[in-house]
């Protein structure tokens, strides 16, 4: 597997100092003017390549030679032309430009150096993360504790902390496997489906959409996801389901609701897809190739739509649909200055399909295997949609949707790299490629050998979710706690996963915890979540800085006071004569741990038994603390 790092994007290495500090000065700075969008003077700065090559003058960079480069010249106080205009970039930012061109050495195409491929999966994550460690010098946190462990993996795998038998069971447990047994176990669990339900309820349809159609009949949808990763159904089958929306079982038919539930916006059908499966954003490209990603072109988005474009909503005696004609759809599309082109069956490797028979330009009933009626040839008034109940689905000889299908799910590394990355980001808080929906060359992966084994690994166990969440889960490298070694100096940047990040609870984890806490046996509240879901972070977020709405809304008194009353903890504790036992109680119920020497301490000189205030207040202040809100 090749990667060109002398044509790909500018941060065509993933250290820390390319990533954090050369790739955000030249997004911001330079490519509006020179990427995508617009190319002044005919330079191209996105790309190294294009970088050496310049543009109507001479190169831009001179590898080695910053003082003679016009890239790190024109950034200067007093230069004259000056960049970037009516703006001067701080010294350290001046300075790290210098920094890099002088570092910066072109090197020819190279393979990358995968491990070999029947080597455990555990095995090859803590390997190359360990290589990473040893040529950056980092040293990696220890293992973490058995508490902090099973809390943790409590909320990965089932979207909530454990009970306290639970608790106990485990820790008293004297078996050294007991973290894998408890791993196979817990993905095994209905709650382990009904967690990934919820999660990739969000990502398809995300949080926006879901409140816009907030009076939507969504279980079959629902119903589908729980029944796939139930089944631990492979994931190329998932993709099919999703883009086909072609049912042949009762169990699929809830599938057709991703494309179903986007009424018919080829367009947003089209970026929906390539967000979710392939991890792209595409919507850059519609009007002009992508600004800071060159290999996705405007020709890859109207492509994409052009899959898609034939499909329609229909009613049938099983419910809703998504139909496909044999002809039609628009076929040309145009860019900023109005130049028309074709649209074409392409995909992001750049692969044509081939329309059998070629394009047709009307409707016929020879064109279908499975034909449709007679209400489907007629030609529809201004307005009028094609909605009427239909005896069966149409189904064309030449299915443009079953043919994206099979090129997605088909020897596709972009569709099991994007899977790979984004239940790497769920576990351990960012993906290799991140955020996870811009995987492009502007955004490399910080492990890209990792990431390319875990995608070819994936795929040739035939696309097993299962086995890879408890391969990520068993690695020594998910299993780290989260305070950095002592010998570590200033903490790790996040992306060498040397310790274990502290990740913000989703609404539907912290409900579902929120829940458990409180002592409810049910930890499902659709409404609570619901309230939870409008402050709560994004799952996926591309960053988490906690805001004074969500400060506001999390330590609200009267809202967080009715929510403890009806629980039935309270009332346990508030019949509890002992206090340290009320504490220890207390702790374990909502941090899933003993409380420390000195909050054991602090706790019982502010916890009364006799007094039921405040025995509420310790329990919401437990709550409310930044360690219930975050899984470390």
């Amino acid at each position: 597997m090749k990667t060109f790092s002398h044509i790909i994007a500018l941060a065509f290495c993933a250290t820390g100092f390319v990533s954090s500090q050369i790739h955000p000065v030249i997004i911001d700075n330079c490519t509006k003017c020179h990427g995508g969008v617009k190319q002044k003077g005919g330079l191209d700065l996105r790309t190294i390549k294009a970088a050496l090559e310049g543009g109507e003058t001479d190169t831009a960079l001179i590898p080695g030679d910053p003082e003679t480069s016009p890239l790190y010249q024109v950034v200067q106080v007093d230069s004259d032309p000056h960049m970037p205009p009516k703006k001067q970039l701080p010294v350290e930012e001046i300075e790290a430009l210098k920094t890099w061109i002088t570092k910066l050495r072109i090197t020819p195409p190279k393979e990358l150096a995968l491990p070999d491929p029947l080597k455990p999966i555990t095995t090859v994550i803590d390997q190359l993360i360990r290589a990473k460690w040893q040529a950056e010098k980092i040293a990696p946190a220890r293992r973490s504790s058995d508490a902090t462990f099973l809390r943790r993996v409590y909320l990965d795998l089932i979207g909530r902390i454990p009970r306290i038998p639970e608790i106990n069971s485990f820790l008293a447990d004297q078996n050294p496997e007991k973290r894998n047994l408890l791993i196979d176990y817990l993905t095994t669990t209905e709650e382990h489906a009904d967690h990934l339900a919820q999660v990739f309820n969000i990502v398809f349809l995300d949080r926006a959409h879901l409140r816009k159609r907030s009076h939507t009949n969504r279980k079959p949808w629902l119903d589908y996801l729980r029944w796939a990763f139930k089944t631990n159904r492979q994931w190329d089958q998932v993709g099919r389901d999703l883009v086909l929306a072609r049912p042949k079982s009762a169990q699929e038919q809830g599938a057709s609701w991703f494309i179903h539930d986007q009424r018919d916006d080829h367009s947003q059908i089209a970026t929906r897809v390539s967000r979710t499966l392939l991890g792209k954003q595409v919507q850059c490209a519609q009007c002009h190739d992508h600004p800071v990603a060159p290999e996705i072109e405007q020709r890859h988005y109207w492509g994409l739509v052009a899959f898609f474009n034939r499909s329609l909503n229909v009613k049938t005696p099983e419910g809703p649909r998504v139909a496909e004609r044999a002809s039609g759809g628009y076929d040309k599309f145009a860019n900023l200055e109005g130049k028309t082109d074709q649209s074409q069956l392409i995909l992001y490797s750049n692969k044509i399909i081939t329309e059998a028979g070629g394009k047709q330009s009307s409707d016929s009933a020879e064109l279908y295997s499975v034909g449709p009626p007679k209400q489907w040839f007629r030609k529809l008034k201004k307005g009028e949609r094609l909605n009427k109940d239909l005896p069966n689905l149409p189904v064309p000889k030449f299915s443009r949707r079953e043919a994206f299908a099979q090129s997605l799910t088909t020897d596709n590394p972009d569709f099991s790299r994007a899977i790979v990355n984004r239940l790497w980001a769920l576990m351990f808080g960012r993906g290799l490629v991140h955020p996870v929906d811009l995987m492009d060359s502007a955004h490399p992966s910080s492990h890209p050998e990792l990431l390319a084994w875990l995608a070819r690994d994936f795929s040739n166990h035939h696309y097993d979710l299962r086995r890879l969440i408890r391969q990520i889960a068993k690695s020594t490298s998910y299993q780290l706690d989260s305070r950095p070694a002592p010998s570590a100096g200033q903490p790790p940047l996040d992306f060498f996963f040397a310790r274990s990040l502290d990740k913000p609870l989703s609404a539907e984890t912290f409900t579902r915890s929120l829940r458990v806490a409180l002592g409810h046996e049910n930890p499902n509240d659709e409404t609570l979540r619901n309230h939870f879901a409008k402050i709560l972070p994004e799952l996926f977020a591309d960053n988490f800085s906690p805001s004074v709405q969500q400060t506001m809304f999390l330590t609200n008194a009267p809202f967080f006071d009715k929510i403890i009353s009806e629980g039935p903890l309270l009332s346990h504790l508030q019949n509890m004569k002992n206090p340290q036992a009320l504490v220890h109680e207390t702790f374990q119920s909502i941090l899933s741990r003993a409380p420390e020497p000195i909050e054991l301490e602090r706790s019982l000189s502010f916890v009364d038994p006799n007094d039921k205030s405040s025995i509420q207040q310790f329990v919401w202040a437990l709550l409310t603390s930044a360690e219930f809100r975050f899984t470390n």
